[in-house]
């Protein structure tokens, strides 16, 4: 069954008689592997025979049953997704899943993926177009930007969390470039020398060059402030 007749989208609608009935047959088998926790290579083997497909393809629909809704549909041949990860869809296709996570998705009504999706395929179907699997929806709202995303959904509190504090910094190319203090208390008590009263603890304040990671300058004692970054690196 290497060369499955073309269907426009996964529906039912869309199927011709002999594609159901391919459907029918593959659900048959496919179904009872479906529900064993693992597939053995014998019962793949068994399944790849009685179907006259490969042991891969029988796997294929595995996977297929699996991530879809339990129904014969899902093991309706389609044509191509595009390749590993399903990444390429028509660019009238494209088109209709990136305006519906923007009208729908990308919104503060924060609508779930099963609703964003129906409307996905809602619109595909009016427009005479094949719908893209759920798998693909989800891999296309897996890409947008985390910050954008949660903005638009929670607002930008929400986001404030994935934001940078200092943006983008520049590409450190050489050799004390750029250098970084940081600052840390040390595991010790001082005490004073004549009372032997404690003194607190001394802080450690580290330069580091960014490019080389060595450390370029140190002080002790004083808690960290600008004086003691400076006194570090000077």
């Amino acid at each position: 069954m290497a060369d499955d007749p073309v269907v426009a989208e996964r529906g039912v609608l869309t199927a011709s008689a002999q594609v159901w009935d391919l459907a029918v047959r593959r659900a048959e088998v496919i179904r009872e592997l479906a529900g064993q926790r693992v597939v053995s290579l014998e019962d793949a083997d068994a399944a790849a025979a009685r179907l006259g497909v490969s042991r891969r393809q029988v796997y294929v629909l595995v996977g297929r049953w699996r991530a879809g809704e339990g129904l014969v549909s899902d093991l309706l041949p389609g044509t191509s997704s595009g390749g590993r990860g399903g990444g390429r869809l028509p660019d009238e296709v494209e088109a209709v899943v990136r305006e519906v996570l923007r009208a729908r998705y990308l919104t503060r009504q924060r609508r779930t993926v099963a609703s964003v999706y129906r409307e996905i395929t809602r619109e595909c179907r009016v427009r005479g177009l094949r719908v893209p699997s759920r798998g693909t929806v989800l891999r296309r709202i897996a890409r947008l930007d985390p910050v954008k995303t949660v903005t638009a959904r929670e607002g930008r509190d929400a986001a404030r969390a994935l934001r940078s504090a200092g943006g983008t910094p520049p590409e450190v190319t050489g050799l004390l470039e750029q250098v970084q203090a940081d600052h840390t208390p040390v595991d010790v008590i001082v005490v004073d020398e004549k009372h032997r009263l404690p003194a607190g603890r001394p802080y450690l304040t580290l330069a580091i060059d960014v490019r080389s990671r060595c450390v370029v300058g140190c002080a002790t004692a004083r808690p960290a402030s600008r004086t003691s970054a400076g006194s570090s690196s000077g």
